[in-house]
């Protein structure tokens, strides 16, 4: 009788655990090569959340609005059952929209304290609606930079806006996670770093003036309180976290402003000004 030969599975688990073991090498080799790389190098895509202009829903019918887009690579999950995201940093702005009889799209961001930001707010006779003395609309806008968990456990650099009805929800959740502290062995608290914690991100259909439309739903910890939910400054999705920070604080990353229009219509659901997207 012939000999039984080892199954492929098993083949393949004693190869991978060879690799594995290989691969502690790389270690003294951690991000070697990319030191001479800037934003223009690298740009990190936008989560989006799908709405009933997106062109994506036009195409394909398996898509659905609710749904959360990444603006680059085109993958998409489930609103309802939503995300895991561990934020890392984020970034408060002005953003310029090219209003939509001009072509629409992106033109720029501006720092809260540029002087674009303040002559168009000295120039406003309506709050909340600023523009440029060229026609453009800009547009208060949240940035959250952050690190995107799928149900696999495999992990994305992504950027999140809120603007519109969604400053609402960001401010919730920036609220929540600024009143967590952290107990040290010494017996005292600290505020925890803001990449300490996994959160869930969901989205919920609302309703405005406008009509109806998708925004976050209230954004929760990815677990059952703060505890569960922590993670240990020497987990990767930490040391993740502050990755991306410190690549931002660098010049070496970038927003990739230019998609974010991508996964959202240019309707007018949210109170959007004309030819940017509602996020």
């Amino acid at each position: 009788m012939a000999k039984p030969q080892p199954t492929t599975a098993v083949a393949t688990q004693q190869s991978t655990g060879t690799a594995v073991a290989e691969y502690g090498a790389y270690a003294d080799f951690a991000g070697a090569g990319f030191e001479n790389q800037t934003s223009e190098d690298y740009s990190i895509p936008f989560l989006q959340i799908l709405q009933a202009l997106s062109p994506q829903l036009q195409d394909n019918d398996r898509l659905k609005q609710g749904m959360i887009l990444n603006t680059v690579t085109g993958e998409v999950w489930d609103g309802k059952t939503g995300i895991a995201f561990i934020p890392a940093t984020t970034q408060h702005t002005f953003v310029e929209w090219k209003p939509r009889e001009k072509g629409g799209g992106f033109v720029g961001v501006h720092d809260i304290t540029s002087d674009v930001v303040k002559h168009a707010k000295n120039a406003s006779t309506e709050f909340g609606k600023y523009g440029t003395p060229e026609g453009n609309d800009l547009i208060e806008t949240f940035y959250v930079y952050g690190i995107l968990v799928d149900a696999s456990g495999d992990t994305q650099e992504v950027v999140l806006a809120f603007n519109s009805a969604k400053i609402k929800k960001y401010k919730g959740w920036m609220t929540k996670a600024k009143t967590v502290q952290i107990p040290l062995p010494d017996g005292r608290r600290i505020p925890a770093p803001l990449f300490a914690h996994r959160y869930r991100l969901k989205t919920v259909s609302e309703k405005n003036s406008k009509g109806t439309f998708f925004n976050w739903d209230a954004i929760t910890f990815d677990g059952e309180n703060a505890q569960a939910a922590r993670l240990l400054p020497n987990d990767p999705l930490f040391q993740s976290a502050v990755n991306i920070k410190k690549l931002l604080e660098s010049g070496k990353a970038r927003a990739n402003y230019e998609s974010q229009a991508a996964g959202s219509g240019t309707d007018d659901e949210q109170g959007a000004a004309p030819g940017r997207p509602v996020f």
